[in-house]
């Protein structure tokens, strides 16, 4: 008996395992040695989103060794995608991992990096898994308890996660177990915004966080695979104000002197009084057009 007793002493928790703060390596929204979650239906982009982070991850040098397993898109759509000269053949330190390469299943793959998780393993390591649906039953309580299980140990182990994963019917929650939000730190809902051609818009809402992450937005340059942050305000534009937008452009457009608020208002064909318009063309100051004071009128310009 004294010897368990001895042998747990080596086990316990020290003063210096309570040195450590929580880092990001995407400010406010990827943080590290945590397992990150997002969600949405299939065809909102969330391999493309997860492509273009591990670029930019990667670019940056922000970890030693990123592994990309991915269970979800065929060798096709990465072909059709340039996945191959925008990343695999770009970073060395890159491992992308997909069905075809496999000698077992995505189960036991998740098992068997386990095996290796202890003593600071994969310290500055990334591991993103497109998607978690493609290794376990999500339905199936005890068969994804024991995924997250290995999930957790391999987090002790240092590693960065990130699980991507698939959105319910109404496209409000994730699919499958209780026990995916029970075992992972931080978790988002992804919405697919209006975007420009060869660009995806992404917004992520916070949906679970133990690390202080925040809302965000994103652009997807597909042609690069470049990760760039979005103004919050623009990725949650909604239909009126997408139109309304528009519209000022044109209107701006045509008259590059500029016009003040009420010449501005009536080429959009909305009233000197119309609150909605006057509140909205003030939010988007600055975002998509300028004003400056001439006399006792804003003039407004795109600048």
């Amino acid at each position: 008996m004294n010897n368990v007793f001895e042998y747990l002493q080596t086990l316990k928790l020290q003063d210096t395992h309570f040195n450590a703060e929580v880092e990001f390596l995407i400010p406010d929204f990827l943080p590290k040695k945590l397992i990150t979650m997002y969600y949405a239906d299939g065809g909102n982009g969330k391999s493309w989103l997860a492509q273009a982070i591990t670029n930019h991850l990667l670019d940056e040098k922000k970890v030693a060794m990123l592994t990309y397993i991915d269970f979800d898109n065929p060798v096709s759509i990465l072909k059709d995608r340039n996945i191959y000269d925008l990343l695999i053949k770009k970073h060395k330190n890159l491992n992308y991992i997909q069905r075809s390469t496999l000698n077992m299943p995505p189960f036991d793959l998740l098992l068997k990096l386990e095996e290796h998780a202890y003593n600071g393993a994969y310290e500055d390591c990334v591991f993103m898994i497109d998607s978690l649906r493609n290794v376990v039953d999500i339905m199936h309580d005890g068969k994804v308890m024991r995924v997250m299980d290995a999930l957790m140990n391999i987090r002790e182990a240092g590693a960065t996660i990130v699980l991507l994963h698939h959105s319910n019917k109404d496209g409000r929650n994730y699919q499958g177990s209780n026990n995916i939000r029970n075992s992972i730190d931080c978790m988002y809902r992804l919405d697919k915004r209006p975007s420009q051609e060869n660009e995806i818009n992404f917004l992520l809402e916070v949906q679970k966080e133990r690390a202080g992450i925040k809302d965000r937005a994103f652009c997807v340059k597909t042609k690069e695979l470049s990760l760039q942050e979005m103004d919050f305000d623009i990725a949650c534009m909604n239909e009126y104000e997408l139109e309304f937008v528009e519209k000022v452009k044109k209107a701006l457009t045509l008259y590059k002197e500029g016009l003040n608020k009420t010449e501005l208002l009536e080429n959009t064909g909305h009233k000197k009084d119309d609150k909605t318009a006057r509140d909205t063309l003030d939010k988007f100051t600055d975002k998509f057009w300028k004003s400056k004071k001439a006399g006792n009128k804003y003039v407004y310009s795109l600048g």
